[in-house]
């Protein structure tokens, strides 16, 4: 079941005649939407919808910022995001995705995504610790030898001599750092509504911005920017709201 606000679904009645629903008004003028859908076994959604709207209320202009958002999507795994933002050109909305989490809440991280947002781990209290994994370099990725062989076929413009070089190239390994964090259900709560989603936010923020309030030029580094600012604007009125985390 879907939950909106001041969204309209049926036309008025004006002197005994139903009117005729004007489908040409943008949705999101009408109010967003939050859903869900249920995740694949073994994951889960760490925030409800309900906990959506109460975490909207303790935003102060959520109501100038949110124009244009059509809806939160709740939605499932993706291995390679925590949530995302999109913004639909042909009717000039937007919405974002929050992405479910496996069961566990164990969730590992490059070493440059722990640097980036070690500040928060740390404020949210959650356990994370490294390790050195091996990894191969694939034939296609960008190990320097295999480059090289890539590069000397494609100016032999020959594709047979592409494919056969780079099965003869053995692949090479390397060390990387990877960090377990080990979250519990509160610390995922707030990791999930007080950066992934205030940094998805941050790219439709982006966009109201521009002139033309369609592009998105301050990319991820705005995003990411604009999600901590706010983190430290509203982190006492989320634990009030929400509880304490630690």
């Amino acid at each position: 079941m879907k939950t909106s606000y001041n969204r309209k679904t049926s036309p008025k009645v004006i002197g005994g005649h139903v009117q005729r629903k004007n489908n040409h008004k943008k949705t999101a003028r009408l109010g967003y939407v939050v859903d869900r859908v249920s995740p694949s076994r073994g994951f889960i959604h760490v925030v409800s919808k309900k906990e959506i709207h109460d975490f909207f209320d303790i935003i102060p202009d959520w109501f100038e910022i949110s124009e244009g958002i059509e809806s939160v999507f709740l939605a499932g795994e993706d291995e390679y995001t925590d949530g995302y933002y999109r913004h639909f050109t042909n009717d000039d909305t937007g919405c974002i995705w929050l992405c479910a989490w496996p069961k566990d809440l164990w969730i590992e991280h490059t070493d440059c995504y722990y640097q980036e947002h070690s500040w928060i781990f740390e404020i949210l209290g959650v356990v994370c610790e490294s390790t050195e994994k091996e990894v191969e370099c694939e034939a296609s990725s960008s190990c320097e030898n295999n480059i090289s062989v890539k590069e000397q076929a494609e100016s032999a413009l020959d594709m047979e001599l592409i494919d056969e070089s780079l099965d003869k190239v053995e692949p090479q390994k390397e060390t990387e750092i990877i960090w377990t964090c080990y979250f519990t259900p509160l610390q995922a709560k707030a990791f999930t509504l007080m950066h992934v989603f205030l940094h998805e936010l941050g790219h439709h923020v982006d966009k109201l911005r521009s002139p033309k309030q369609n592009r998105m030029r301050g990319g991820e580094e705005f995003a990411e920017n604009y999600a901590k600012r706010r983190f430290f604007e509203l982190w006492n009125d989320y634990e009030t709201k929400f509880g304490l985390v630690r």
